[in-house]
């Protein structure tokens, strides 16, 4: 019995010294990563972004909420020839809507984007400058972060459906 103590004593022993021995060793042997430095893209460079109500077009806000009627449609204006950009309009759950979209690139680029359905009233969407090919934004050897500008489409969101009641079992 004591000869069993002794060995049970004897492998604590070792296996407490081994495992501070090994915490020692990992504390010593990994490396700490150095923070890299990360470029973060800026954004695009919009020179004009309006919504096309139909009374005339607006302002969008940037880095805030626009209340748009659902018949409106969108334009974005870059200060410089960006052919890799589109526009896109995304519903709450981050769906495309479907829309017409142009394209006009010159001397500045124009996009514009016209769903093909009135937006659902009470609804939030969102309208993204984005690149065609990546999501950012690639105008030669410059990269721009996405533009995103939130919007809710004016007026009473429709009730909702109502729930298909259960069919009653028939008894026999």
């Amino acid at each position: 019995m004591r000869a069993e103590r002794a060995t049970l004593t004897h492998m604590r022993v070792l296996l407490l010294g081994a495992a501070f021995a090994l915490g020692a060793h990992a504390q010593t042997s990994i490396p700490t990563p150095s923070p890299s430095p990360t470029s973060t893209p800026s954004p695009a460079p919009v020179s004009r972004a309006n919504v096309m109500e139909p009374g005339g077009p607006a302002p969008l806000v940037r880095g805030g909420e626009t209340v748009v009627d659902p018949a409106s449609s969108f334009e974005i204006e870059l200060s410089g020839r960006a052919v890799d950009a589109r526009l896109v309009l995304l519903d709450g759950a981050e769906a495309h809507v479907p829309a017409r979209s142009t394209r006009e690139v010159g001397g500045t680029t124009r996009l514009t984007v016209t769903p093909t359905a009135p937006l659902v009233p009470g609804s939030r969407y969102v309208l993204r400058l984005e690149g065609a090919a990546t999501r950012e934004l690639r105008d030669g050897d410059r990269v721009y972060a996405p533009v995103s500008f939130a919007l809710i489409a004016a007026g009473t969101p429709p009730p909702p459906q109502p729930k298909k009641k259960p069919k009653a079992k028939r008894r026999r």
